[in-house]
């Protein structure tokens, strides 16, 4: 069983969520030839933070923009 997991710094709505678990399945079984029953995909959304690069929150790096 295959498990696809993202995390995500922005906010997304429910319906942006449902089309990429669905978008992320029908990309999976297309290229491996599985049922999409067997795909597992956990989206997770992480505030900005909690979320660094390069030693810098996001929601920092977002405030200087």
């Amino acid at each position: 069983m295959p498990i696809i997991n993202v995390n995500h710094a922005s906010p997304l709505t429910a319906e942006q969520i449902e089309a990429l678990m669905a978008g992320l399945t029908d990309v999976y079984t297309s290229v491996t030839n599985s049922n999409p029953a067997a795909v597992h995909v956990l989206v997770q959304q992480v505030p900005t933070e909690r979320w660094a690069v390069g030693g810098e929150s996001l929601s920092r790096r977002n405030a200087k923009s």
